[in-house]
C-alpha cells in the first residue's frame, strides 16, 4: 500500500500523531533546561536539609564532647560530620572542610580513655559526597528522554522535507524556501508548517485552482 503524502487525506489522529511528535523538541528543551537549573538551585538546600533532627554544634564544642566520653557514633561524610550522643536520642552536625581538622578529630575519637576503650566507640568515615537516592534514576531518565528526542529530530527533518517537496499547496519558490527553512530552523519551523499545512484544512479551490493552471500551461 503506498502511502499518500497529502495531509488532506490523513486522519485526525494521524495529523495529532505528527504533531505531538513535531512539539516535543521544543518541549523537551524547556524541560530539561528547567530540570538542570533545578537541580542545580535545589541540591545545596536539599544537602542541608538531610538530618533535620541535628543540632548544628561548632568544632570546639564536638572536641569538647569526644573529650568527656558524651559520644557512642561518628558519622564522617564528606565535609560533614555527624555526633550520636551516648543515649541515641541526640544528634550533633558539624561542618569541617579542612582535611587535616578532620584527621585531628579521628585522632581524638579513636583516642583510649582511661578503661583502655576509644573515646567513641563506633566511627564511620566515607570520604564520598552523599548523593541523593533519586539522583541516579533522574539521570538514567533524562539520557533515555535526551537519546529518544535526537532520534526523533533525525527522523522528522527528512520527513518534513519530502512534505514540503510533494506537497500541491506550496509552489516551487515556497517548497525551496521551506525546505531551507526546515533544514536550517529545524525543531522552530517543523510546528509552524505542521499547524500551516498539515493540521489545517487547504482553503476551498486550492486544489482545483493548481490544477487549472496545470491544464492552462499543458495547452
Amino acid at each position: 500500500m503506498n502511502w499518500n503524502w497529502d495531509p488532506h487525506h490523513w486522519k485526525k489522529s494521524t495529523k495529532l500523531l505528527l504533531g505531538c511528535a513535531t512539539i516535543w523538541p521544543l518541549v523537551y528543551m524547556g524541560l530539561f533546561f528547567l530540570t538542570i537549573f533545578s537541580f542545580i538551585f535545589f541540591l545545596p538546600f536539599a544537602e542541608d536539609s538531610s538530618d533535620n533532627n541535628s543540632q548544628d554544634i561548632d568544632l570546639i564544642q564536638l572536641e569538647k564532647k569526644i573529650n568527656d566520653g558524651e559520644l557512642k557514633e561518628l558519622r564522617i561524610s564528606g565535609d560533614e560530620i555527624i555526633a550520636i550522643d551516648r543515649s541515641g536520642t541526640q544528634k550533633y552536625r558539624v561542618f569541617v572542610k579542612n582535611e587535616s581538622t578532620r584527621a585531628e578529630v579521628l585522632r581524638q575519637a579513636r583516642q583510649l580513655n582511661a578503661n583502655g576503650e576509644q573515646r567513641v566507640p563506633r566511627i564511620e568515615e566515607n570520604k564520598a559526597r552523599p548523593t541523593p537516592a533519586a539522583l541516579p534514576i533522574g539521570f538514567g531518565a533524562l539520557f533515555i528522554a535526551h537519546i529518544f528526542t535526537i532520534f526523533l529530530i533525525m527522523g522528522l527533518m527528512p520527513l518534513y522535507i519530502i512534505l514540503a517537496v510533494k506537497s500541491d499547496r506550496l509552489d516551487q519558490t515556497m517548497r525551496i524556501i521551506w525546505v531551507i527553512l526546515i533544514c536550517m530552523m529545524g525543531m522552530l519551523a517543523q510546528p509552524v508548517y505542521w499547524y500551516l499545512y498539515i493540521w489545517r484544512d487547504a482553503p476551498t479551490g486550492t486544489t482545483a485552482s493548481t490544477n487549472n493552471v496545470g491544464d492552462k500551461l499543458s495547452l
